[in-house]
């Protein structure tokens, strides 16, 4: 479904700290501008306090620590979270290039009792980054059919087929993701918005 329309109480699961901004800024906004109490729900946000060497893609983005990493991009995510009208929530597991810091299952339990009973977006396609795709597989089957719906996720939909402001906030990632607006901008051209199948 393309230009997204949400309302009421919503969390979009974001595997990282932009994913959710990336892929679907302006239907949050445009949601919280209509009165939805949206949550961008981060599952892989880091440790701020972790002092372990910064893993491949945070050296690439210029961070001495994973703790300086997850520092810098909560700060970012809070920013665009804030221009969008949406309200931050950061879970302190790592990505892949760290260890999660916890069991799938306290993963999953933690998700769930964080999106109490809002409607929950999850990544859904095209599932091309191995975080994206983990947690997809592990929150699919832990809400009811009625309350779950999935986004295409940004740039990696634009890459298979003007930046939004909220993506500007997170220039940490600008140098290690490279050129990633025109694409997006030439597949939500295409489809007439941002992508997401709702229950």
């Amino acid at each position: 479904m393309a230009n997204v329309e949400l309302s009421g109480d919503v969390v979009v699961v974001s595997p990282h700290l932009d994913d959710a901004a990336m892929s679907l800024g302006a239907a949050i906004s445009r949601a919280a501008r209509a009165g939805a109490h949206v949550t961008v729900l981060t599952v892989l946000a880091g440790d701020p306090a972790s002092a372990e060497p910064a893993g491949e893609w945070d050296r690439s983005s210029g961070f001495a620590t994973a703790g300086e990493a997850a520092l810098a991009r909560r700060d970012e995510d809070f920013r665009a979270c804030e221009l969008l009208g949406a309200r931050p929530f950061w879970l302190p597991h790592g990505d892949e290039q760290y260890e999660r810091g916890a069991t799938d299952d306290e993963i999953r339990s933690a998700v769930v009792e964080a999106a109490g009973n809002a409607l929950v977006l999850l990544p859904g396609f095209p599932l091309a980054h191995d975080d994206h795709r983990w947690v997809h597989d592990l929150l699919t089957g832990a809400f009811e059919p009625g309350r779950l719906g999935f986004y295409a996720e940004q740039p990696y939909a634009a890459f298979g087929g003007a930046s939004p402001p909220a993506s500007r906030a997170y220039a940490s990632q600008h140098r290690p993701l490279g050129k990633v607006v025109w694409p997006i901008l030439r597949y939500e051209l295409r489809r007439g918005g941002e992508s997401a199948l709702l229950p």
